[in-house]
């Protein structure tokens, strides 16, 4: 006798589901809940029913030979191994028989509809019925939101899921591109599942493709490059950006994993600039010095040769200042290429447009990864993750303040989540504990 193993997400879809497969031959053997777990961090952790069924043949429909019947309806799931289970809920059939569970439901007898819920499931034996609707038709509470297993019940209520998705794209400033192209993603892996996600599985499936588009450039925060070049468009907080990398490599760390930092800064326009890169290399004990042109530059570059790290402070310049930027591609012509690295710093705050302008005024120079500032000036980040993703760049390091070392971090995946705001789940707090444990 070949057994039907039928997964969903209470008892009473179960029996919908088989009814609507295998109609009145169908007879229910045992069931059992079996906890399921997954998404991000495991943090989808819910229980499946699964109910052991096998099919009566005096319930064949118009004497079909049981065999060719199960044939017919059998599904394309495949079989659970022993003690698991398909975890987006499905049917399974197998020949041998089902061990023994340890809360066994008498096979159940009687007329039942085809979508389970309008009439009551008895047992052969005394006792209340296991799983039943109401004769009135009520729907169990576990079933409310699913009482209806129609396509177009389910595709309606995930195309409402996806709704959902979309204002909470467009909350965090993703752009239009991205969240187009990740909502196709998600409807498409829907396709596959039997059964709709409540909406916190829902976020939890959103949150995993978001996370999945963030590329760190975990080997520049490893090995930083010995020319590290910032670049970006005036008043990004290029200067105070500089000043924390050079506390995270040259003062914070353990003193045997420290490297020797210098400072060179190449903005000898703005009134004040030197001061400022100055006082901060002061207070860091970290040298900094001044270039004018080129013959400077180069020198200053031969000086330094026995130090691991030197970080190049840049002109902030605009579309308008053709001047500046003449100036600065001749500077930059002089570093080799051999242990030269051009990052860009753009602000949290910045739109999408404005990005993608210092994009294109600062790409001639090869752009190796972002480096996020100012993020506690804004609540998204959705931006800057649309652009990353679709420039192919990596992220590097986020400032949230102007505080010297203290407000500079390597970016991570975790650290973008703690910026994702509008989800039911409160990301920031978890990022929190997880820090303090």
């Amino acid at each position: 006798m070949k057994y039907i193993t039928i997964i969903a997400r209470n008892y009473d879809e179960a029996v919908r589901k088989g009814r609507a497969q295998y109609g009145e031959a169908l007879r229910i053997h045992s069931r059992r809940d079996i906890p399921v777990r997954g998404g991000f961090l495991w943090l989808g952790k819910r229980t499946r029913t699964e109910i052991t069924c096998y099919l009566s043949e005096s319930g064949n429909r118009g004497g079909e030979d049981r065999e060719a019947l199960l044939k017919e309806f059998e599904l394309e799931a495949r079989t659970p191994a022993p003690g698991t289970a398909n975890a987006t809920g499905g049917y399974s059939s197998r020949s041998e028989p089902p061990q023994a569970m340890t809360d066994p439901v008498p096979s159940e007898s009687g007329d039942a509809s085809a979508d389970g819920a309008s009439k009551a499931l008895t047992t052969s034996g005394p006792g209340p019925a296991v799983g039943a609707a109401s004769a009135s038709g009520d729907v169990p509470e576990s079933s409310k939101g699913f009482s209806d297993g129609t396509s177009s019940s389910v595709h309606g209520r995930f195309e409402d899921l996806l709704e959902h998705g979309r204002e909470l794209l467009l909350k965090n400033d993703f752009s239009r591109g991205y969240i187009d192209s990740t909502l196709e993603v998600l409807r498409a892996e829907q396709n596959s599942l039997q059964i709709v996600p409540s909406p916190e599985e829902f976020e939890l499936r959103l949150v995993d493709h978001i996370l999945a588009s963030v590329e760190i450039d975990h080997a520049s925060q490893l090995h930083p490059p010995k020319v590290f070049i910032l670049l970006g468009p005036t008043g990004i907080g290029k200067t105070t950006t500089i000043a924390k990398i050079a506390a995270l490599y040259g003062t914070l760390p353990p003193e045997e994993f420290r490297r020797k930092v210098a400072i060179i800064t190449l903005d000898t326009f703005r009134i004040g600039a030197y001061e400022q890169i100055a006082s901060f290399g002061e207070a860091l004990s970290i040298p900094v010095f001044s270039a004018e042109g080129e013959d400077e530059f180069y020198r200053l570059l031969d000086e330094l040769s026995g130090y691991d790290l030197i970080l190049v402070d840049t002109i902030g310049k605009s579309p308008r200042d053709k001047e500046l930027a003449v100036k600065l591609k001749t500077l930059l012509s002089v570093p080799s290429k051999e242990g030269t690295k051009c990052y860009l710093a753009v602000s949290a705050s910045m739109k999408e447009a404005d990005i993608c302008k210092a994009l294109e005024q600062f790409s001639p120079f090869g752009i190796e990864s972002l480096v996020v500032t100012k993020t506690d000036e804004t609540q998204t980040i959705g931006n800057i993750v649309s652009i990353g993703q679709e420039r192919k760049l990596p992220l590097l390091f986020i400032t949230d303040g102007q505080k010297v070392p203290k407000d500079i971090h390597k970016a991570s995946s975790a650290y973008v989540l703690n910026l994702l705001q509008g989800f039911s789940m409160d990301f920031g707090a978890l990022w929190e504990n997880q820090i303090s444990q």
